[in-house]
């Protein structure tokens, strides 16, 4: 996606000793979200609210846990109780009290990942628990799994599990239900989020990015794939059933599970506690990173828009307007944004009712309304940023308002998994 920095820590790293695992770390994450690309990097000289490092809030990091793999995202099944921290290598760890439990949650498919950056197969893209965990221990899991017909990028599959009757820190391996398997082109390296909305219906984010197969076709404009798609689906009895209000449910030619198109890759989403609007960050390929308040029946324009600029034209025409982004940033900001969470917490007041968001470079912004009713965002300054570089893979917050980022961090030395959580400074 912004080539000048993939060159950038590959000479970087060349020629350390660390190199191969410290890569290895970077292309997984890069290659699964972001996605760099060969393209130059276009900047849009029409930035819409543009950034002014003056006006930042300062902020710090508390260390929380380092884990030996590459987490991407935090659930909290039960206000106040356990963490489950979602590792893309395959695994699901317990955060209790600010410690890592020694065992995984979850460990089905790290055997099937096979340690090369360009292998989707065994990749966990995301965990959603089901909002009555407590009493059906019913859990999600979006991954990469192997395909006899896709042998290369493999299937995404979204699976049902329940957690051990007898021990709650440990998952039913052998409970496995299957919910929806997508196969096609590349969708295998397009898994994102699952999330369960406050209706009780559980949300799919696929992505539309063609991994750099040059043979691949954008399908976000075409209601018949579920690439580039936000689904919508009623997983409390299997299979899988269609809401009755899903906008394209008695459509033709459209699949009934597409809530909102036109994406190129919903990265990380969340809905805002108070409103119940969804917001999402959806990564860009050469010139812009978007924040989209993601509404029912929306297209979000891929692959002829990327942010507020033209990517390609697309002769296949939904009818539909294009829905803008509330907020774009550049390449000269940040490289993959990554999403956030609306924050209603006392402890920092200047974040309060903003909507904070983080970026893969490691930055973290506030985004929210000024007096003239437009999205501002503003940067937040890490008083403390550590000396290593820090890649946030994702962000979460907690049910006491707790924000957190979590990536990894990279040195000559190799690399390791971090969690912080973002504090008064």
């Amino acid at each position: 996606m912004y080539s000048n920095n993939l060159s950038f820590l590959f000479n970087k790293f060349m020629d350390t000793k660390g190199f191969k695992i410290v890569f290895y770390s970077f292309c997984t994450f890069a290659a699964t979200a972001c996605n760099f690309t060969s393209n130059t990097v276009t900047k849009n000289p029409k930035e819409k609210s543009a950034i002014a490092i003056s006006d930042s809030i300062t902020v710090k990091f508390e260390p929380v846990s380092d884990i030996a793999e590459l987490p991407v995202e935090m659930n909290e099944p039960s206000p106040g109780g356990n963490l489950f921290v979602t590792d893309i290598t395959g695994k699901i760890w317990i955060l209790h009290k600010d410690s890592m439990l020694a065992k995984p949650f979850f460990d089905r498919y790290g055997n099937l990942y096979k340690g090369s950056p360009g292998s989707s197969i065994g990749r966990l893209y995301s965990v959603a628990f089901h909002p009555q965990y407590l009493l059906n221990h019913k859990f999600y899991v979006c991954y990469a799994a192997p395909s006899s017909r896709y042998k290369k990028s493999g299937k995404l599959v979204i699976s049902q599990f329940t957690s051990d009757e007898k021990n709650p820190e440990i998952s039913d391996l052998k409970s496995e239900k299957k919910v929806l398997e997508v196969e096609g082109s590349n969708v295998a390296f397009n898994g994102a989020q699952i999330r369960f909305g406050p209706d009780g219906y559980l949300y799919i984010s696929i992505g539309d990015d063609k991994a750099n197969d040059s043979s691949y076709k954008y399908r976000a404009q075409d209601l018949r794939y579920l690439n580039g798609k936000l689904l919508r689906i009623d997983v409390d009895n299997l299979p899988y059933t269609i809401p009755a209000d899903n906008p394209f449910k008695q459509v033709k030619n459209a699949r009934p599970e597409i809530w909102a198109y036109g994406f190129r890759k919903l990265w990380r989403y969340s809905f805002d506690p108070v409103s119940h609007q969804l917001f999402g960050g959806d990564v860009g390929e050469n010139m812009e990173e978007e924040i989209d308040v993601v509404t029912k029946g929306g297209n979000y324009g891929w692959p002829e828009k990327e942010g507020d600029s033209i990517f390609e034209k697309n002769d296949l025409k939904s009818g539909t307007p294009f829905t803008s982004p509330i907020y774009t940033y550049t390449h000269v900001k940040g490289i993959c944004v990554i999403g956030g969470n609306f924050y209603y917490g006392k402890d920092l007041p200047q974040l309060t009712n903003k909507y904070v968001f983080a970026d893969w470079k490691g930055c973290l912004f506030a985004l929210g309304k000024d007096q003239h009713d437009k999205w501002n965002a503003l940067p937040l300054k890490i008083v403390n940023k550590p000396s290593d570089s820090f890649f946030i893979c994702g962000s979460a917050i907690d049910a006491n308002n707790q924000i957190y980022v979590m990536g990894y961090l990279v040195n000559k030395n190799g690399d390791k998994g971090v969690i912080y959580k973002v504090v008064k400074s």
